[in-house]
């Protein structure tokens, strides 16, 4: 009897509750399974630096039977910049088919002013949860930094050393900076960006720009290495850095004849050697030097040797220079200038040419008077003897 009954009292339990699910509206195919959304992401705990941007591609998986819906939120990280996008915007709530996965991607900036330390944060999209944890490497600065790519540059006293800088705003704030060079006496420092000369540059926080600095020296500097510090200041913060020259040596040369003597003679038609010689008045080897000439018109220079492989500091070379005259050439005075160059440095030479009549109508000329006085002695003898 008593099993009878509590048969009787299980169906109708039973019953009761199938009959208020039914009023409900409520049907086991509707119902949701506990836990149908995921979020995954592969890399849960990064490492970072002050100012350095982190990056997430989370999914949001539906192991569910139906589409669900879920609001997605982040939480933690207080100071620090987040953005939370879905098909690259911002979203509230973002639907996700049965079987099917969205992808959510995240994106944090770490302060630049923050301790050092583990930071936990947490995506949350409906009941699912994904938490992240970031480890600051290091405690964040309100600083600027100057670097320099190639700070010891070498090169002639005729040169200008050229220097590339990145110029870092390390602040959460936009900064304002000047530029200043503290050289040595006689050097000029040049400070440009994109091609422009400029004293002062804005650069937004946690960026950068990089700078070029032009170093120029003074006229006869000595060989040797110079120190040239900059900088870029304003109230709140700067930046130094150090640039070295190093001057090699001085370049030098200098052309002039063997005696000394710029001029010289020759008949029209006619050539003439000169000698030259070629010094190294400078500090630093010379090195392929070549000559060449401005003539008149017609005329010819060609030079023995045409060029000199090296020349030592305070040595001399020998050359021969071949001067060929038009033969069309006047008697008269004529220019010649005659140059020794390198890549660095050049010298030139002023020659005046005295050119002088040919030989040839010279003889010409006797035989004229020659034919004339001879003229002269056949019509005496005809016409003196009558």
């Amino acid at each position: 009897m008593l099993n009878k009954a509590c048969r009787r009292a299980l169906c109708l339990a039973l019953a009761v509750i199938l009959a208020w699910t039914g009023a409900a509206g409520i049907h086991p195919e509707n119902v949701h399974a506990a836990g149908a959304l995921e979020l995954y992401t592969p890399y849960t705990e990064q490492d970072a630096a002050p100012g350095d941007s982190i990056s997430y591609s989370i999914e949001l998986i539906n192991s569910g039977s139906e589409t669900s819906k879920a609001g997605i939120q982040f939480a933690g990280g207080s100071g620090w910049d987040y953005e939370l996008t879905a098909g690259g915007r911002n979203v509230r709530q973002i639907a996700v088919r049965a079987g099917e996965s969205q992808t959510l991607n995240l994106r944090l900036e770490v302060p630049l002013e923050i301790e050092k330390g583990e930071y936990s944060f947490t995506v949350r999209a409906g009941d699912a949860s994904l938490p992240l944890k970031v480890h600051v490497t290091e405690k964040g600065i309100f600083s600027s930094s100057l670097n320099v790519e190639q700070a010891n540059i070498e090169g002639h006293s005729g040169s200008s050393f050229t220097f590339s800088a990145e110029l870092r705003n390390q602040t959460a704030e936009e900064q304002t900076y000047a530029l200043a060079a503290q050289p040595e006496a006689g050097w000029e420092v040049r400070f440009k960006s994109g091609g422009n000369s400029v004293t002062s540059v804005t650069i937004d926080p946690n960026s950068s720009q990089t700078l070029s600095v032009e170093a120029i020296p003074p006229d006869g500097v000595q060989a040797g290495t110079y120190s040239i510090p900059i900088a870029a200041m304003n109230n709140n913060t700067q930046a130094e850095a150090k640039l070295e020259a190093v001057i090699t040596g001085t370049y030098g040369i200098e052309l002039t004849t063997a005696d000394e003597r710029l001029n010289a003679t020759v008949r029209a038609g006619s050539s003439t050697t000169m000698e030259l010689i070629v010094k190294n008045s400078g500090t630093a080897k010379l090195e392929d030097v070549s000559l060449s000439a401005q003539t008149p018109s017609g005329w010819e220079v060609t030079f023995e040797p045409k060029t000199i492989s090296s020349i030592e500091p305070g040595q001399t070379a020998a050359v021969q220079a071949i001067v060929a005259s038009s033969e069309k050439s006047l008697p008269g005075d004529y220019a010649l200038n005659l140059s020794a160059q390198t890549a660095q440095k050049s010298a030139s030479a002023a020659i005046r040419v005295a050119v002088k009549s040919s030989v040839l109508w010279g003889w010409i000329g006797v035989l004229i008077i020659a034919a004339v006085i001879g003229g002269v002695y056949v019509l005496f003898r005809r016409y003196g003897r009558r």
